[in-house]
């Protein structure tokens, strides 16, 4: 993809087929702005295109450019017996197939849209995955002028802004941030950017404007100043919590059809994935953590096997969630990933009344526990607890609870 991102050049091409490829989903569009941000992640769709055939050919061609390379050239030879036959070329006046009654326009210039769009938001959410994979080492990003001749004046005043990865600007502004937007960055060390005498850039000296749009729903919402409407989110969060929810009704087909091995291999994968390192630094939904077996969920009457962490929950570990005054902000994403194996391979697993389960277990040089609860309203069972334990507790914690597991012998 040389006419894409020169920048991408030491990015994992899997990272970029799979964003691609989680957009699974095919929805017809009229007005671009039907589909906003974080939608774009799960679903593929071309602005005045109706007809799911068409949709589904241009999604092929362009999933089939980044996943083997090639050129705009390259990729609108081939895409265009397609348009020409469907008829969506030219001035296009044909409700049935766009959507609208008004006359459009399909030239080379809306092709070029439609695939640097597609294109470039897909390196962005590969870039992320492989940002949220380094961040121990290079912990943060500096924000890089854009290579268009003609540069946009205010994203100019973002060249050199530096911050932690994981600090809230970028799930705002990383590029691109517009169309046709070729501003990029770089992650930095914490030896380079002292090397260099840089320092990281003050909240007071972020941009702070922002202004109204009403996109195609009706629903305002709020765009920072410089961003284009549709493009003031990160598509990479937003591909990460889309391959978490699926990655979630995965595994519940999975255990449903007993396939326990495959599920078991899924759910580490995922907490060894970089979605795990982006739901700790922002989260949101639930992601799963471990697995019960049958007898444990038949014990606690749970609705499923897959058992999750609530975005609240893991703010409550933190410790900065208002309502409770401590948590276990001590705790490392490395801890976190070792959940599924001390769910499955706990020393200890006692029952409190008829829809919790406490686990102590033996990992990693300490002993832990983690407490599972089913809620009425929760369609999963959910983590509500998790941290150290000493190892003299667990007979004095067990002493009134229901022993249903005991692996200390």
């Amino acid at each position: 993809m040389a006419d894409a991102l020169g920048y991408s050049i030491f990015l994992k091409p899997d990272d970029v087929v799979r964003a691609f490829e989680a957009r699974g989903t095919l929805q017809p569009t009229v007005a671009w702005s039907e589909m906003m941000h974080g939608n774009h992640a799960v679903a593929f769709t071309v602005a005045k295109i109706a007809k799911l055939d068409l949709l589904r050919a241009l999604q092929t061609s362009i999933g089939g450019t980044i996943r083997d390379g090639g050129t705009f050239e390259e990729w609108k030879s081939g895409i265009m017996p397609e348009l020409r036959k469907a008829g969506w070329w030219g001035a296009v006046s044909n409700r049935e197939l766009t959507g609208t009654d008004d006359t459009i326009i399909v030239n080379t210039r809306r092709l070029k849209t439609i695939y640097g769009t597609n294109v470039r938001m897909s390196m962005a959410a590969g870039h992320w995955t492989r940002i949220q994979r380094q961040k121990d080492v290079y912990p943060y990003l500096r924000y890089l002028p854009s290579t268009s001749e003609h540069k946009r004046p205010l994203h100019k005043t973002w060249y050199g802004i530096l911050l932690p990865v994981d600090h809230p600007f970028w799930q705002t502004h990383f590029p691109p941030n517009g169309w046709g937007c070729k501003c990029h960055f770089e992650q930095v060390s914490e030896r380079k950017m002292k090397r260099m005498g840089w320092t990281v850039t003050p909240d007071d000296k972020l941009p702070q404007g922002a202004r109204q749009f009403v996109p195609a729903s009706g629903e305002p919402i709020m765009v920072p100043d410089g961003i284009d409407p549709g493009f003031s989110y990160n598509p990479g969060t937003a591909h990460l919590r889309a391959i978490t929810a699926k990655t979630v009704a995965s595994l519940r087909d999975a255990v449903d059809a007993g396939l326990d091995a495959e599920a078991d291999r899924t759910l580490r994968d995922i907490v060894a994935d970089a979605a795990f390192d982006q739901f700790l630094a922002a989260p949101h939904g639930a992601f799963p953590v471990a697995i019960l077996d049958p007898a444990q969920q038949a014990a606690m009457q749970a609705r499923s096997r897959v058992i999750v962490m609530p975005a609240g929950v893991y703010r409550k570990q933190r410790g900065d969630a208002p309502e409770i005054s401590r948590g276990h902000p001590e705790l490392t994403t490395d801890d976190y990933r070792l959940l599924p194996d001390i769910m499955a391979r706990a020393l200890v697993v006692a029952q409190q009344g008829n829809s919790k389960l406490i686990f102590f277990a033996d990992a990693a040089g300490n002993i832990w526990k983690a407490v599972v609860r089913q809620d009425t309203g929760d369609e999963l069972p959910v983590l509500v607890s998790f941290h150290r334990s000493r190892p003299r507790n667990i007979a004095a914690e067990t002493r009134n609870l229901t022993i249903l597991v005991d692996r200390r012998q």
